[in-house]
Order: C-alpha cells, then sequence, then structure tokens
C-alpha cells in the first residue's frame, strides 16, 4: 500500500514538471518569435519608406523630367534661331523663307522624335507647324487662351500639360518666346506625348494594388499606371485631408520626396510618397497599401506557430516517456538495451534536421541584419573612395555600420553591441531603428549629439522603470562630413586619420552607451577635422584589434593596426580590404575567431 503511494506522488510530481517545462518552452517560444516578427516588420517598413518608395518615385520622376528637360533645349534653340526670328519679323511674308521655315519645323520634329514643332506669330497671329500653316489664333477662341497667355506673361519657356480624351493620350507642349521677351516676336516650342512613359507607369507601381499618379497644381491626374485614372481628380481617391496636403505641399528644387501614410475609408493603412517635379509644379504621386508589403509576415507567423506548436507537443511526448522511464528504472533499463541502435539513429536524424532548421532560421536574420546595414551603392555614392571588412563571428553578428545622407550631410557610423551570434544581431535591429529616428527628428548637428541622443533612448528603452531587463549596450564611432570638414565622436571607438604628415588617432571617450551603468548626463566630445585631398579614414570595432595570435598568442593590438595602414595607403580601396583581411588571416594562423570584425575605410570627395 505504501508503495502505490509513493508511486502515486511520484506520478503526480512528474506530470507538474512536465507541465511546467512545456509551459516555459511554449512561452520562450512565444517570446522569440513575437520579438523577431516585429522587429522584422520595423525594418521592412523602415526600407519600405527610406528606400523602395523614395527609389521608385526619384526613377519615374527622373524620366519624365528628362523628356521635359531635352525638349525644353530644343524649344529655347527654335526661339533663339536667327533664321526663324528674322522669317517673323517680316511677317513671314516671303514665300522661299517660308518654305525653308516650314522645312526647318519638319526637321526639328523628325530629328528630335517630337510629336509636333510649331510656330505663331504675335503679328499676324498665324500658327505654323511642321506640316506649314495650319491657321490663324484669335482671342476669342477658348482654345487659342495659352497662346495670348504665353505673350502676356513674358516668361521665356513655359509648360503646359493636357490629357486628350479622344486620342486617349497625354501631351505637354513646350513654349519659347521668341526675341525679347518683353516684345515678343511670337512663339515657338514643341509638342511631345507622354504615352510611352504613361505605359512604363505600370512597372513603377509598387505590388499588385499600388497606384502612381502624374497631378497638376490643381489635382487633375494627367499620366497613371491604371490607364482609367486619367483625366479624374485625386480628390476621387484620397480623402480630402491628405489631397490638401499633397498638392499644398512644396518639395519644389528639392530632389527629396516627402512621405506620409493614413488610414482610408476601409480602414486600411495607406503608405503614399510624393514629389515634386523640377521642370513643372506637377506632382507625382506613389501610394501602397501597406498590408501589400507586409502580407507575407503574416504567412511567416502562421508557420512559426504551427511549427512552434509540433515542436512543443514533440517535446511534451518526448518529457512524458523521459518521465515515465524515470518513474520506472527496471522497464526503462530493458527497453534501452533493446532499443537504443534504433534511438540512436532516430535522434541523429533529429538532430541533423533541427540543426538545418535552426541554419535557416540564422540565414533568414542575416538577410534581416543586411537591411539596416550600409549597401554597397550607398558607400559609393557618398565617398570617393571605400572599403568594409564585415566578418561576424557566427553568420550574423553584434557588429554593424551605418549611414544616411541628409541634405549636404553624411552621416556614417560603425557601431558594436553587445554579444555576437543571433543575440548580437537582435541588438543591432533594435538600435539602427533608434539611429534612424534620431537623425530623422532633426538630431544632425553634431556626432556628439547623436551618441548623446542614442544613450538616453536606448537606456529608456532597455531599462525602463529601472526594471533591469538585461544588460546590454554598446561602442559607437560616428563621423559628420560636410563640405572639406570632418566632425567624429565615438564611445570606446577611434577614428584614425592617414595624411601626408603619417597616422593619426583621434579617440573617442571611454564610456560605452546605454548600459545600466552608463551615465545619462555622459557628453561626448566633439573632434573637427580639415580634410585633405588624399586623406584616408578609418574606423574599426575591437574585434580585429583584441584577436589573439602571433607566435606568442597576443592580441593583434593597436601598434600592428596602424603598421597595417600606413603600409597599404598607397592601395585602392579594394586591395586595402584584401590586405586587411590577409594580414588578420596570418597573424591568428589556426585561432579561432574571437569576436564580430568590423573595419571601414574611406575617402571623402
Amino acid at each position: 500500500m505504501n508503495t502505490l503511494k509513493r508511486f502515486s506522488l511520484y506520478d503526480k510530481r512528474t506530470k507538474w514538471v512536465i507541465l511546467l517545462a512545456c509551459l516555459s518552452i511554449a512561452i520562450s517560444m512565444l517570446l522569440t518569435g513575437s520579438l523577431s516578427y516585429h522587429i522584422a516588420e520595423k525594418a521592412i517598413i523602415e526600407k519600405l519608406k527610406t528606400k523602395d518608395l523614395f527609389f521608385i518615385v526619384q526613377s519615374a520622376a527622373g524620366k519624365i523630367e528628362g523628356r521635359m528637360a531635352r525638349a525644353k533645349e530644343t524649344s529655347l534653340m527654335m526661339a533663339r534661331d536667327p533664321f526663324l526670328s528674322d522669317w517673323v519679323s517680316t511677317e513671314e511674308r516671303d514665300p522661299t523663307t517660308q518654305k525653308l521655315a516650314v522645312e526647318k519645323l519638319n526637321r526639328i520634329a523628325t530629328d528630335y522624335d517630337y510629336s509636333n514643332t510649331f510656330l505663331a506669330s504675335a503679328s499676324t497671329h498665324t500658327y505654323w507647324a511642321e506640316g506649314g500653316m495650319v491657321g490663324k489664333l484669335s482671342e476669342t477662341n477658348p482654345q487659342d487662351a495659352w497662346f495670348f497667355q504665353a505673350l502676356q506673361s513674358k516668361n521665356p519657356i513655359s509648360v503646359n500639360i493636357d490629357y486628350n480624351k479622344e486620342r486617349h493620350d497625354t501631351f505637354v507642349f513646350i513654349n519659347a518666346l521668341m526675341g525679347n521677351p518683353e516684345h515678343p516676336l511670337g512663339v515657338t516650342g514643341v509638342g511631345l506625348d507622354l504615352k510611352d512613359i504613361s505605359q512604363e507607369f505600370s512597372t513603377y507601381r509598387f505590388g499588385e494594388i499600388g497606384t502612381i499618379w502624374l497631378t497638376d497644381h490643381s489635382g487633375k491626374i494627367h499620366l497613371a499606371a491604371n490607364l482609367e485614372d486619367r483625366g479624374r481628380v485625386l480628390a476621387d481617391f484620397l480623402p480630402s485631408d491628405v489631397c490638401q496636403m499633397v498638392l499644398g505641399s512644396d518639395t519644389h528644387g528639392t530632389d527629396q520626396p516627402e512621405i506620409m501614410e493614413y488610414t482610408n475609408a476601409d480602414g486600411e493603412l495607406i503608405d503614399l510618397v510624393h514629389q515634386t517635379l523640377q521642370a513643372t509644379d506637377w506632382q507625382l504621386i506613389i501610394q501602397v497599401p501597406r498590408k501589400e508589403t507586409t502580407g507575407f509576415l503574416a504567412s511567416i507567423l502562421r508557420n512559426s506557430i504551427l511549427a512552434a506548436l509540433l515542436v512543443l507537443i514533440i517535446v511534451t511526448l518526448v518529457f512524458y516517456l523521459v518521465s515515465t522511464r524515470i518513474a520506472n528504472p527496471l522497464k526503462q533499463a530493458i527497453q534501452l538495451s533493446e532499443e537504443l541502435e534504433r534511438k540512436v539513429n532516430e535522434r541523429t536524424q533529429e538532430l541533423t534536421e533541427q540543426n538545418i532548421k535552426i541554419m535557416d532560421s540564422i540565414d533568414y536574420a542575416k538577410k534581416v541584419q543586411e537591411t539596416i546595414i550600409a549597401s554597397d551603392q550607398e558607400l559609393v555614392d557618398a565617398f570617393k573612395d571605400s572599403f568594409i571588412l564585415w566578418l561576424p563571428k557566427d553568420i550574423v553578428g553584434g557588429d554593424f555600420y551605418w549611414l544616411r545622407k541628409i541634405d549636404t550631410k553624411v552621416i556614417v557610423a560603425v557601431a558594436d553591441c553587445t554579444g555576437h551570434g543571433v543575440p548580437g544581431a537582435l541588438m543591432t535591429m533594435a538600435v539602427a531603428p533608434i539611429l534612424n529616428h534620431i537623425v530623422q527628428e532633426g538630431y544632425h548637428s553634431s556626432p556628439g549629439e547623436i551618441i548623446t541622443e542614442l544613450n538616453l533612448r536606448l537606456k529608456s528603452a532597455m531599462h525602463n522603470k529601472g526594471t533591469r531587463i538585461t544588460d546590454d549596450g554598446l561602442d559607437i564611432g560616428i563621423c559628420l562630413i560636410e563640405g572639406n570638414t570632418l566632425v567624429f565622436a565615438g564611445a570606446k571607438i577611434d577614428l584614425y586619420h592617414k595624411s601626408h604628415a603619417g597616422v593619426l588617432r583621434i579617440q573617442g571617450e571611454r564610456f560605452s552607451v546605454g548600459y545600466l551603468k552608463s551615465d545619462v548626463d555622459q557628453t561626448f566630445q566633439n573632434t573637427l577635422i580639415e580634410i585633405g585631398e588624399d586623406d584616408f579614414f578609418y574606423i574599426t570595432t575591437d574585434g580585429f584589434l583584441d584577436q589573439n595570435g602571433g607566435p606568442k598568442d597576443h592580441s593583434l593590438g593597436r601598434k600592428r593596426f596602424i603598421s597595417l595602414i600606413e603600409e597599404s595607403s598607397n592601395l585602392n580601396s579594394q586591395e586595402q580590404r584584401d590586405y586587411f583581411n590577409q594580414a588578420l588571416n596570418d597573424y591568428r594562423q589556426e585561432e579561432s575567431q574571437r569576436d564580430d570584425i568590423t573595419v571601414l575605410g574611406f575617402q571623402i570627395r
């Protein structure tokens, strides 16, 4: 009877152990999955707003403005043509000159591939085209109002756009005043249709249900990815307040689009980007529903939940089987001798499959992490010459490099977050959005200001209300480049300046950022450097300097790093990268890599 009670008590305790273990695993998986989902969603939305939509709207704007600029040049060339001016000044009386002038108009239209060329005299009001005389212009005819408005405007060149319902096409007319704009001889110019651009708009559309429009200042749509939208007005598609914000904004004279988000009548979140064309006051507008860009995350979430449930069921069964064998040692010993070989094979297969899944997850984490680091093209656009040596210890890691261009400023940072592998990568994906928000909110007057604000926000996020969730932080070095000056500030990361005088080390502060012990009132010193023509700058994390190796198994160290700079200074950027990488491999030999490694070298234009 006592034996039965002992076994019954043991069974109850075993069940509680199984239950608590399963709950712990389930909660851990849910927290990890939720954090990964939100980090991925934030990174994708950030990339959409800062890269994808900007690239699309600027590409489409460049296509239109290129056509417009070429047409303006041709119209001004015709307006300044002495032969055409002399002909108009004599009221087009000479038949021989008239024939030559018409042939010239026809030749310009044919050679430059315009829909038509035209010339209208201010004295005779005669309208000439590439085919000859078309007719007389009259102030009483509303369709001829453009001519008299152009004469009265005294603007050397003006642009008119018109969507023709009969031809199902959008036409642009470039009007140039002949002679003195105060007393013009007439109006000449070219007309071109944007049919090919209108057809190409469908390729610029983001996703299956995104839209793209070109509107005038009143909101009338002249070009659209959906051809049926042409001729309608923007207010037919956007809420009135959003429409007013778009049409009332002024991005003219800048190459930076504006981006906003709003909720439509169906409750859907919409991302919208727009830009005013440089040549006119027309607006290029692209909008895409948020679900179009983040919809695939729902599929990933469903699959993750199913995988988590499957793993949880398997773990529960394993716990139960292991517990029952512990409760009955004799039975466990007998079954172990009979099933040992089969279990070994099954577990080996399971471990192989789990390892494949883990590596797939880490590879996906690497792709997500690569969305926050500066691309090769961004480095090429920002610097005269540059190289990056980025060597995570475990596929992904806690090092990252970051770059943003704000007006005439270039801000570049190299950071070393706590840890390496997946934990370090998660930390980088938490820090990079904070950096983006700091700069977007206007904290870009100096690197020291950016690091100070990063310290405040990171401590607030990681240790809110004094609760110690984790004691994580980072070391970081930031350079702000504008014109011929570079300003540097660092938190336990230094800048190395190679000039004709040698290599100068500019030290950062000896304080890290974001840790529990980090002082919220800590300030970071800015160092101003006047940039010489052939100067080269280097920033490295401690992974390169602390790598052990050599005959005495010591750290590579700062002196060897400076020597590498001096030895490779006459090489181009790619050769320098290879030189640093080879020197690192030669030094550590058979030693394993101790930490994530990042070395950034760059030369200012």
